[in-house]
């Protein structure tokens, strides 16, 4: 059933003696159905934990997740957050059409003859049928969280309405305007492509070009994501901003700088390390742990502050704005609180494409080091 946005504030309006409603919180709600060429959002769901999902809902540095959701996006489709369920929720997505919300303000304005309206997106003074194409033919922001499942035709992986994972991503990502990776597994096919991978997991990317769609993939990894990657990046899509990435397709205002390098244990790091890892490069070994006395820079237990690196910090593969960025931010515009390493875990490399294989062990309690030689 559809119903005119008229009507729907009027069902509301008699709702609010019963719920206990004040007056102003359905001046926000008009408000926020009033908004108008607000993007349409379907988020996809294929093999993952939804921790992704899980950290967008704590945003807060640009905007909290209800800001976004009511103001700035149009969600028409999210496993998770969405009321709906089964063959009506999928049907919801399945339709490429404007939003809910365009529809109701081209209706509102359908006819008018005037300058500066809202659905003039021609600009030629009158809404009608032509700015209704125009309308018509915009696209939707695609969100994938976990990765494709390809073995068996798809058939490990499902999410609803008969539709596997991988003919869902073939349909949506035909008529997306942006495609967004969202979390290690979507972007490189994470743990679930871990070996053996008897699914046949993959990233976005590399199962697109499998179905033979070859266009271009926004990266946002992480195990999981930190939300202000993920928002930061609508933020500047819906605002226009140009978004440089890396060879790896990730933003570089997130992972354009090493956790090493960015590191606040970096100086321990250099009098302990300094000149003792010729030979192993990246890695660590345990000749290359020990200071001139012979023994193993310390802190060698989870929890304890300190260079992590003789614990198998991976902090010198992998790119991301963690420890400037932090997590849990407190309020809008306000760094986080803390991250692994400063809580005495190692980096474990989760926003690397070769993570989780690459990075195992992830550290070590023993005497020797994670990434020994």
């Amino acid at each position: 059933m559809i119903i005119s946005r008229r009507e729907f504030l009027r069902a509301a309006a008699a709702m609010a003696g019963v719920l206990g409603l004040e007056s102003g919180g359905l001046l926000k709600l008009n408000e926020a159905l009033a908004g108008a060429g607000n993007p349409s959002v379907i988020w996809l769901q294929g093999q993952s934990c939804t921790g992704c999902s899980v950290s967008f809902l704590n945003s807060v540095y640009y905007a909290t997740v209800d800001t976004l959701l009511l103001d700035k996006i149009n969600l028409e489709y999210h496993p998770t957050v969405m009321a709906p369920a089964g063959d009506f929720a999928i049907s919801a997505a399945q339709v490429v059409r404007p939003s809910t919300g365009e529809l109701i303000d081209l209706g509102g304005e359908w006819s008018q003859k005037a300058t500066g309206l809202n659905m003039d997106l021609n600009g030629d003074g009158v809404v009608n049928f032509v700015d209704y194409a125009l309308l018509a033919k915009r696209g939707y922001i695609l969100v994938v969280e976990g990765a494709i499942p390809t073995g068996a035709g798809g058939e490990y992986c499902e999410i609803g309405g008969g539709m596997t994972m991988l003919s869902a991503l073939q349909l949506f990502a035909k008529y997306a305007s942006q495609v967004i990776a969202v979390g290690t597994c979507a972007s490189f096919g994470g743990i679930p492509a871990s070996g053996p991978n008897p699914t046949g997991a993959m990233g976005v990317s590399a199962a697109l070009t499998s179905l033979g769609q070859t266009r271009p993939v926004i990266n946002i990894p992480g195990c999981p994501i930190h939300p202000d990657w993920l928002v930061g990046t609508i933020v500047n899509l819906l605002t226009g901003t140009a978004i440089p990435l890396d060879s790896q397709s990730r933003p570089t205002a997130f992972y354009g700088t090493l956790v090493h390098s960015a590191c606040p244990y970096l100086s321990s790091f250099n009098s302990s390390y300094s000149g003792r890892l010729s030979h192993a490069g990246n890695r660590s070994c345990l000749s290359c742990h020990t200071n001139t006395d012979g023994n193993i820079p310390s802190p060698r237990t989870l929890g304890t502050s300190g260079c992590l690196f003789a614990m198998g910090c991976k902090g010198r593969q992998t790119y991301c704005d963690c420890p400037t960025r932090k997590w849990n931010s407190p309020a809008q515009g306000q760094t986080g609180v803390n991250w692994c390493v400063q809580a005495g875990s190692p980096c474990i490399g989760c926003t690397d494409p070769t993570f989780p294989d690459a990075m195992t062990p992830f550290y070590t309690l023993s005497g020797s080091g994670a990434n020994d030689d």
